[in-house]
């Protein structure tokens, strides 16, 4: 009997004592990629794994019948299911959605359709939320570095002792490319060498970038392009960023960032300050690394008054001192043997103003308004004299737009007014001017098919007379992987005094623009290939190649008074200056491998001198690339390499090319980070190709800044996101 209960416990008990296996394989939604480092939990049991590099996650010696599984992974929405194992091997596919957007799903604001970007007529390079993120960890305290590695743009230091800085797109001066934020025009005039080193990037969501005639979508200032900076925008969800910085020239940043909105209000604040201690690099006894303090705070308050409206004011107040010359002279003021100093004060105030309004029928009501006061104190000394000039700049814009989507056609109108005041010191009175100037504009983005696209626009400005500014892009993809786009317009920009070589000697002699000047003009057009695809099973890549052409007419350039010494004075161009080039960006993904390549071939010539010289400061070759890898979800390493070929001064002279190359690791714990930055680690400088100045001690003229200054920098930041 014992032995007959034996064998009968041995043959039913065996399904009960079986072990079961089952393994996952986890895929991105999107692009049906595999998923590494996945973190599955199984319970009842309690056992976790993750998955490796080809998605695979697998569990053995499970008991049959049902099961909950947890799966997590960083950037991809949470998953819990339930699998019944009623076999002794199963396999299962599971696929993950990622949080964020890929970058063809980025929504794009600059061309006013908000539009996904892979349906966007216009061609847009787009800085998404992670490239922010990793710009402000190297530099929290402006923009600088996010601009850096975009194919086609060129930051351009026109400063060498007090670091000034302008954003040059497609080898056109730094004066020809608007910055806006959020749409609203942000820097320009007066304070156009400072713009991108007094935007902290904290509250920032993306950066968008479209090179050519920008003038039909913004007016006036955007011949070589606009740089739009989309904010973030409060979402239920509190956010809390912080991030400290510190390098070994001495430079030292602190901002912070806050969000979080209720039923029917939101807030956000972005505060930053900033603080750079004078540093001669190359021991010359002029400082390389300008003295510089520097402050900002931007509130923001949303209304939410139904389901429909979005009422939006922001507030901002910066402040800025920045110093440079002779070291002694910076450190411990200017004497007899060291007098050689410029100082910079500056501020700048203003708020914006922003009413959303959806209508019914997929119809929209925008209206905007923000007005902005900055000024600004330029000071030289030099021996035993010194002059200084000062003036605020007062300038506002105002736009109300409509906008209707009718399925196949999505038309956006509207009308708006831009003023710009300058009143300069008493001793300048006659360099003032005021500029109002009303715009009315019309676009239609029209779907004639699936694959074909066509965006129309125009737009009339009016300043003493009537600027009629047509565009027309067409995006055409004739298979899934490969979209072109072609496009073109026309733009302009109004004549003023304000240019990087002149500031430098703070517009002392330089004489107001005269009746006769012509408005500047342009005319450009850009053709764009895109094709994505996959090589073998495993390799993802995306290729974009594009070309472009710009024809400026009537430019202002300089003139020399033969009958006073260094007098100056504008008139226009008797030729053309012709820019035109291609950039080449490749990108490629590889598991946690990722490879950037950019090459930009840039030839920008003015045909109005004999010979069709070149534009000064304009490298004709520049590549970029960029090795990331990340091995987990805690560690991020990044090595990055610029190569900038030979410039052409002012003076004809033509300069040496030269490399850099930057690393940077990155170790996070949840909320915590820290990220180590080595740039510029071969300490390429321009005082290594020959001397920065010319002349005495007391009266030293400097050559113009082509490559590096600073050298290696080290910096160590922190940062808390929550």
């Amino acid at each position: 009997m014992i032995r007959l209960f034996g064998l009968f416990l041995l043959l039913f008990s065996e399904p009960l004592l079986a072990q079961y296996s089952v393994t996952f394989h986890l895929y991105n939604e999107e692009n049906r990629q595999p998923v590494r480092a996945v973190t599955l939990l199984i319970l009842p049991e309690k056992r976790h794994t993750l998955s490796d590099s080809a998605g695979r996650a697998a569990f053995a010696g499970l008991q049959a019948g049902r099961h909950q599984v947890s799966i997590s992974s960083i950037g991809y929405k949470d998953r819990q299911i339930r699998i019944f194992l009623s076999a002794p091997d199963t396999d299962l596919s599971i696929s993950l959605d990622p949080l964020v957007e890929t970058m063809q799903d980025v929504v794009i604001s600059s061309t006013r359709s908000n539009r996904l970007l892979k349906n966007t007529p216009v061609t847009v390079q787009v800085v998404d939320r992670e490239d922010i993120e990793e710009g402000t960890a190297e530099s929290p305290a402006n923009i600088r570095e996010l601009l850096t590695e975009l194919s086609g743009t060129q930051v351009q230091q026109t400063s060498p002792v007090s670091g000034n800085v302008s954003i040059r797109l497609q080898g056109l001066d730094g004066r020809y490319t608007q910055l806006l934020k959020d749409g609203f025009p942000l820097y320009g005039g007066f304070s156009g060498s400072l713009s991108i080193l007094q935007v902290p990037p904290l509250d920032l969501r993306q950066v968008e970038v479209i090179k050519g005639a920008g003038s039909a979508l913004y007016g006036g200032d955007a011949i070589a392009g606009i740089i739009n900076l989309i904010s973030r925008v409060p979402d239920t969800t509190m956010h809390l960023d912080g991030i400290v910085n510190q390098t070994d020239r001495g430079e030292s940043d602190l901002g912070g960032y806050y969000s979080h909105r209720g039923k029917y209000s939101g807030f956000s604040v972005t505060a930053s300050a900033s603080r750079l201690t004078p540093f001669d690099v190359n021991k010359d006894g002029f400082t390389d690394i300008p003295k510089v303090r520097q402050g900002s705070v931007a509130p923001a308050m949303y209304w939410y008054p139904d389901d429909s409206t979005t009422i939006r004011l922001g507030l901002t107040a910066f402040s800025e001192d920045r110093t440079g010359g002779d070291l002694l002279a910076v450190r411990h003021g200017p004497d007899s043997l060291h007098p050689f100093l410029q100082s910079n004060h500056s501020d700048r105030d203003y708020y914006q103003l922003s009413v959303d309004r959806r209508l019914p029928g997929l119809q929209k009501l925008i209206f905007k308004n923000s007005t902005a006061y900055f000024y600004r104190s330029i000071s030289q000394r030099i021996a035993d004299s010194g002059f200084s000039f000062g003036g605020s700049e007062i300038s506002s814009f105002t736009e109300a737009s409509y906008s209707k989507n009718s399925g196949d056609h999505e038309l956006v109108t509207g009308l708006g007014l831009v003023t710009d005041q300058f009143r300069p010191d008493p001793r300048h009175a006659a360099l003032g001017y005021t500029h109002v100037t009303p715009g009315l504009f019309i676009q239609d983005d029209w779907t004639l098919a699936k694959s074909f696209t066509v965006e129309a626009g125009a737009r009339g400005d009016w300043e003493h007379t009537l600027y009629f500014l047509p565009r027309l892009a067409v995006l055409y993809r004739p298979v899934r992987a490969l979209t072109i786009r072609l496009g073109g317009g026309l733009a302009y920009k109004l004549p003023t005094v304000f240019d990087a070589a002149d500031e430098e000697e703070a517009y002392q002699q330089v004489y107001p623009i005269a009746a006769g000047v012509k408005t500047e003009r342009s005319a450009s057009g850009n053709l764009s290939l895109n094709y994505k695809g996959t090589i073998g099973d495993d390799i993802g890549f995306t290729v974009d190649q594009n070309f472009y052409y710009t024809r400026l007419i009537s430019a202002l350039v300089e003139q020399e008074d033969s009958l006073l010494p260094g007098g100056v004075y504008f008139v226009n161009a008797t030729g053309p200056v012709v820019s035109q080039g291609s950039e080449t960006v490749a990108q490629f993904s590889l598991d946690a491998l990722t490879l950037h390549l950019g090459y930009t071939f840039s030839d920008t010539r003015r045909v109005y001198l004999p010979g069709k010289p070149p534009l000064p400061l304009t490298p004709r070759n520049r590549f970029v690339g960029t090795l990331g890898y990340e091995p987990g979800p805690h560690w991020k390493l990044a090595a990055e390499g610029f190569y900038t070929s030979t410039h052409t001064l002012d003076n004809g002279i033509v300069t040496r090319p030269f490399w850099t190359f930057d690393i940077s690791v990155q170790r996070g714990w949840g909320r915590y980070a820290l990220l180590l930055n080595i740039e510029n680690i071969g300490d390429t400088r321009q005082s290594r190709f020959g001397p920065l100045y010319a002349g005495t001690v007391q009266r030293p003229v400097f050559s113009e800044v082509y490559a590096p200054l600073d050298g290696r920098v080290i910096s160590l930041a922190f940062r808390y996101s929550r």
